[in-house]
């Protein structure tokens, strides 16, 4: 990376994270809530990767060679969600969350993949279409785990302790 100031890939990243998931990220209740929500949000897309490699297997009949990229490509999330998994304990409450920069390029190359996947369940019919909207909803939720798990932890909120005046009625 060049200059910081002068990426249009990291300035629209930070963009997306900034103004569209870190709100979301805030408001959400609980501890370290978008760590979590982002975890889950991967496992899906797991889950769902291996709907995609095991269904046209199931309905259609091919083997595992014409299966080939579908296979690969289940291997590639479950190993991502691990390493996702793993890096978990980087995050911390004090400081500014590691995985914002170390899944920059994760985030900016599956953007499109997301985009291809609703482009080719957009324009696929029949059987087909169910088995792309697999693929779709995977790839979208990659995106959006990504973009959770890349989201700062606030710290917790402090609440004001409640001072008891006399409001007792007898005093």
């Amino acid at each position: 990376m060049a200059q910081n100031n002068q990426n249009i890939l990291l300035q629209i990243d930070f963009w997306i994270l900034d103004h569209i998931f870190q709100p979301i990220a805030d408001r959400l209740p609980g501890d370290r809530p978008n760590v979590g929500l982002g975890l889950n949000l991967l496992l899906g897309a797991v889950i769902f990767s291996i709907v995609f490699l095991v269904l046209p297997l199931i309905l259609f009949d091919t083997g595992f060679f014409f299966s080939t990229y579908n296979f690969l490509s289940c291997i590639l999330t479950v190993c991502f969600y691990m390493f996702v998994h793993r890096s978990q304990a980087m995050i911390s409450d004090k400081f500014m969350n590691p995985l914002r920069y170390h899944l920059f390029g994760a985030r900016i190359l599956g953007l499109p993949f997301a985009f291809y996947g609703i482009y080719i369940w957009l324009n696929s019919w029949g059987y087909f279409s169910k088995i792309t909207l697999f693929y779709c909803i995977s790839n979208i939720l990659s995106i959006c785990g990504l973009y959770f798990v890349s989201c700062n932890v606030n710290p917790p909120r402090y609440k004001k302790p409640k001072t008891q005046l006399s409001e007792s009625p007898f005093s």
